[in-house]
């Protein structure tokens, strides 16, 4: 019962439902209104004319009696009908039955004046309509004449036509609330669909979607949402999946190495300036995996939106010298050129100085002796444009489609654990900027942009 009290289904076929009864009940109301009045119009048809009747029998007849008889003779075989003549000086004819007449004439008189428009009265425990006029009679006399017409057949006509109609509705109504609930659940078909899809999915199995081809305006945008949805749980599992298989291989490497050393140590007896190496050595292991791993955390926030940078306001070329002397004993043997104008950005120093650092870092790796590496800051539609750039061998054109990818080296044999270019892009897109990389020839050069500073405005 819980379960039906909650139901959509129910809710859209009961108020489906009512507003049918709704809309035919007032249809059922409008059509006896109309039934009613039409027969009160041919009841007033036939009243008017054997008040006509009447008239004219009594403006033709020399006396009361000769009235009576001629309209007597012309009432004959009228059924329901009662008639009253009046004169001035007591009752000149009754019809059919000349107490009920009576009782008539005496309503019609004590109902106010009643006249040619029709009013309805009830006698005996009968409806009648009545009409009245005056009448010229022959021998000189005015005379007062009531219709009136027994309207019974009507009245039980209409109630019986009331009472079948609102059985038909009442069972309409029953009808509409089945065939809704049939109609509402064939509806809800792809409701169901999504329900059914969704108890599918499980990390192992992603890719099921639902089909968009026949599915109602209606839901159209949740079976787009909810496949986008899937979509995305896909490519995230795809990427966690990628991660822990690229963080085993790289972990595997180091933890290998340190394990080999150990078991060569313990092989047999060393000397103390031995082991003094042999430790030194796994240090540098160690401080390897503890780079790693927090660079791996790094990303992690990073993707996960966790990053938020601190924003104060940071000279671009005061940040490149910064990190010309730091990393100027590197290379020794190239030249290092910082050029371009004086630009300001609002970011995190520390991280900017990071992802810079790592960019210059690359191209130092990566320069040949004698070569060149260029740290460039220039204005571009707005936004300040970082350059990087150094001479040396072209990266090949598939590497550069996924050299920001996490553990990517464009020299394997290289050091280094290839999370520094995607350590670099994801603190440039926390700073709301982009990178890119490009090279041909003897260039490689990789640009971040990143938005200006808005320029501060001192008290005047």
């Amino acid at each position: 019962m819980g379960h039906w009290r909650h139901s959509i289904t129910l809710r859209l076929s009961l108020a489906f439902a009512l507003l049918a009864t709704l809309v035919f009940a007032a249809l059922g109301a409008y059509l006896s209104r109309s039934a009613d009045a039409h027969m009160a119009e041919l009841d007033a048809h036939e009243l008017l004319g054997k008040l006509a009747l009447a008239r004219h029998v009594g403006s033709n007849e020399p006396t009361p009696d000769a009235l009576a008889a001629r309209l007597g003779d012309a009432l004959i075989g009228e059924h329901g009908v009662l008639v009253a003549v009046d004169g001035e000086k007591g009752a000149i004819f009754k019809w059919p039955d000349s107490s009920l007449a009576s009782q008539l004439a005496a309503a019609a008189g004590a109902t106010g004046p009643v006249g040619e428009t029709p009013v309805r009265l009830t006698l005996a425990g009968r409806d009648y309509r009545v009409v009245a006029g005056n009448l010229q009679t022959g021998w000189g006399e005015t005379a007062r004449v009531v219709v009136g017409r027994d309207i019974r057949h009507h009245t039980d006509f209409l109630d019986q036509l009331q009472r079948d109609f609102w059985l038909a509705l009442l069972a309409a109504a029953l009808l509409t609330v089945v065939i809704g609930i049939l109609i509402a659940r064939h509806g809800m078909h792809p409701v169901r669909a999504i329900a059914q899809t969704a108890g599918q999915i499980s990390a192992g199995q992603l890719a099921a979607r639902i089909p968009e081809a026949d599915v109602p305006p209606e839901l159209a945008e949740l079976v787009t949402a909810f496949n986008a949805m899937l979509g995305r749980l896909e490519e995230s599992f795809q990427r966690l999946s990628d991660f822990s298989a690229d963080l085993a291989h790289e972990l595997r490497t180091p933890i290998h190495t340190l394990r080999m050393q150990t078991e060569v140590s313990l092989a047999k007896p060393r000397s103390d300036d031995e082991y003094r190496d042999l430790l030194a050595s796994n240090l540098e292991e160690y401080e390897r995996l503890s780079r790693m791993i927090a660079d791996m955390l790094f990303l992690a926030k990073a993707e996960n939106g966790l990053i938020v940078p601190q924003r104060e306001t940071i000279p671009l070329l005061a940040l490149g010298r910064q990190l010309f002397d730091y990393y100027g004993i590197l290379a020794d043997s190239q030249q290092l050129v910082l050029e371009g104008e004086e630009l300001s950005v609002r970011g995190d120093r520390l991280m900017l100085q990071r992802a810079i650092g790592n960019l210059l870092l690359n191209a130092i790796q990566h320069t040949p002796a004698e070569g060149r590496v260029a740290l460039s800051v220039r204005e571009h539609d707005g936004a300040a444009v970082i350059t990087v750039s150094n001479s040396g061998p072209a990266i090949p054109e598939a590497a550069l489609r996924t050299i920001f990818e996490r553990f990517i080296r464009a020299d394997p044999s290289g050091e280094g654990s290839g999370l520094g270019l995607a350590i670099a892009k994801s603190i440039v897109i926390a700073h709301g900027g982009s990178i890119a990389a490009s090279s041909s020839g003897q260039l490689t050069e990789f640009a971040v942009t990143l938005p200006l500073a808005a320029p501060q405005t001192g008290a005047g």
